[in-house]
């Protein structure tokens, strides 16, 4: 069950209950929008939908050593000698761990498992990590001579492991928008009533130019991802991870990345945290953690109410805001000035809207400390109106941050996190020269996703000329290929060396056959040149990298039969020990 299935079956139900005018009457005569969410929550409640949730989704699964024990069991197999999938086990042994009841010598065995995978993998210094985590939680006497021999023997091989590649570091070579200093000067916003605001170049860019650098105001890791990258930070440390001590669905980096997260948005969203996850999508849960992170700017919700209403802060953007003296409640001047284009919405629109804000905001306020902060109904009814303003700017102004397409993975990997940038929701779409749109998806299909999700018709050239998907892009005589096989080797392998070298030729390759464009030749460069950058901003996951590696397999084959026996009897006592 998901909250649009609560959606559609209320619809369905007044429906076939003659009671759709009426209650659609009603609904489109309340002018403020909190009174529309709390008109469509006492109708939840009327017909018994809240009640059907709490029977059916759990809010948060409980700290459960039998499930851990399960799950470290399912990860043992996973580790055996017979199946050798380690990110498998990895990812079972932090289940184990997040499960782990508090005290239990569950969540030892865990850490200790999983230095028993970094171990094999020749991880020395997380598996000395993962060591020491496992001492520090109590791990059992009767099995620590295990945990000694292997710190030993890590110990003596740690300066084999070589260091990670550190991701390349691109500059800005324009000079800085006197407005916004991180973007380039020939930058500038426009608005037009068509289109809205949006931003236009002064002068002609080649491919490869780097225009902007922005870091989100805030960003919401996706529930996929959550026994994989740090909450907090959202990086990639699931080697490492460490769980939240009250629920079993998310994990830190560090100490300092937990204390963070229990101080601000995670003490609202844990005791809801499994209901958030299964009933909401990542569209709803960035407007969430909008909300929740405009709330922890300011001591009382007063004065953000008056911070929201102050006429100088309503429809700013990044180009209004003051940059000398940038603090995140500066920030959110942008992120909350997103236009909503609510008078463009339909009724039935703003009603499956407004159903979502209800059954987000019920089990916020009533199952979690967020109504201590609200107080009193006003309180209430101003966390409602910003929950719903957020959850209409989010489709169209928020970004996914992405991971590179891998081979046999599904289509859900290549994202991990959403975010809310002030800058880059002022990007118009495109679906040319863009490298992710027409090439793959045919124009119906664009068509009907762009104006469901953004509510506009495409007008680009590639929708106006209808531009075939890659499978049917024709090459074009007397324009070359800019990679040969074993160059596409390099790049599948996630070879930084290869990517670092070559990144610009695939610049220079397609600003100098710009005019060919759209054709093979073309589009098999577009995906080079965005593959490579993805290699050199480390937008790769561990999983891949190990998986295609060349280098990790020469490591992993370095060593005597002697010292692969001795793993191998490690692994076997692992398993049939922890």
């Amino acid at each position: 069950m998901d909250v649009y299935d609560v959606s559609d079956d209320l619809v369905k139900k007044l429906n076939d209950w003659k009671l759709i005018s009426i209650i659609s009457g009603k609904f489109n005569e309340l002018k403020e929008n909190h009174s529309k969410v709390n008109f469509v929550e006492h109708a939840l409640i009327d017909f018994k939908y809240i009640e059907k949730i709490l029977l059916n989704v759990k809010l948060r699964e409980e700290k459960c050593n039998k499930r851990s024990s399960e799950y470290r069991m399912l990860g043992n197999e996973q580790f055996s000698l017979k199946n050798k999938k380690y990110f498998q086990a990895l990812e079972l042994y932090n289940k184990s761990i997040c499960f782990s009841e508090p005290g239990s010598e569950n969540l030892s065995i865990g850490y200790a498992n999983r230095s028993a995978v970094l171990f094999e993998w020749k991880r020395y210094h997380e598996c000395l990590a993962n060591i020491e985590l496992a001492r520090k939680a109590n791990y059992p006497a009767r099995l620590m001579h295990k945990l000694d021999k292997r710190e030993k023997d890590c110990r003596l091989l740690l300066a084999t492991q070589p260091p990670d590649v550190q991701s390349y570091q691109f500059q800005m070579e324009f000079e800085p928008h006197l407005q916004v200093p991180n973007i380039a000067d020939c930058l500038e916003l426009r608005e037009t009533p068509e289109e809205g605001r949006f931003i236009c170049t002064k002068r002609d860019l080649v491919v490869g130019d780097l225009i902007a650098i922005e870091e989100p105001f805030c960003s919401t890791l996706l529930p996929p991802m959550r026994y994989i990258r740090c909450a907090t930070c959202k990086e990639e440390k699931y080697l490492t991870l460490i769980p939240c001590e009250t629920c079993c669905s998310v994990m830190f980096c560090s100490e300092e990345c937990y204390e963070r997260a229990v101080s601000t948005f995670h003490k609202y969203e844990c005791p809801v945290i499994d209901l958030l996850h299964t009933m909401f999508n990542k569209i709803h849960g960035i407007a969430l953690r909008v909300c929740l992170t405009a709330l922890e700017l300011f001591p009382t919700i007063e004065e953000l109410m008056a911070f929201c209403e102050e006429p100088d802060n309503q429809q700013r953007s990044a180009f209004d805001l003051d940059y000398a003296n940038f603090t995140a409640r500066e920030h959110y001047r942008a992120i909350h000035g997103m236009v909503t284009n609510q008078h463009l919405r339909s009724v039935s629109d703003l009603f499956q809207r407004s159903v979502v804000c209800a059954v987000l905001k019920h089990f916020m306020i009533n199952y979690t400390p967020l109504k201590e902060f609200l107080g009193g109904e006003e309180g209430q009814n101003f966390f409602t109106e910003l929950l719903f303003r957020h959850l209409q700017t989010s489709p169209s102004n928020m970004h996914g941050i992405d991971l590179v397409e891998q081979l046999n993975e599904t289509k859900d990997d290549t994202t991990h996190s959403s975010g809310a940038f002030a800058f880059l929701s002022l990007l118009n779409h495109s679906c040319a020269p863009n490298t992710a749109h027409f090439a793959v998806f045919p124009k119906a299909k664009r068509i009907e996703t762009l104006s469901i999700q953004y509510r506009f018709t495409c007008k680009c050239e590639a929708c106006q000329n209808d531009y075939p998907t890659f499978d049917k892009l024709q090459p074009k005589l007397f324009i070359p290929y800019v990679n040969e096989e074993k160059d596409m080797k390099s790049l599948i392998a996630y070879d930084f060396d290869f990517a670092l070298k070559n990144y610009r030729k695939y610049c220079e390759f397609l600003t100098k056959h710009k005019d060919a464009y759209p054709c093979e030749q073309i589009s098999s460069a577009e995906e080079s040149l965005k593959m490579a950058l993805h290699i050199l901003v480390d937008a790769v996951p561990l999983k891949a990298k190990m998986n295609q590696s060349p280098q990790f397999f020469e490591r992993s084959k370095s060593y005597d039969q002697k010292t692969e026996s001795s793993d191998n009897e490690q692994k076997l006592e692992a398993i049939r020990n922890e």
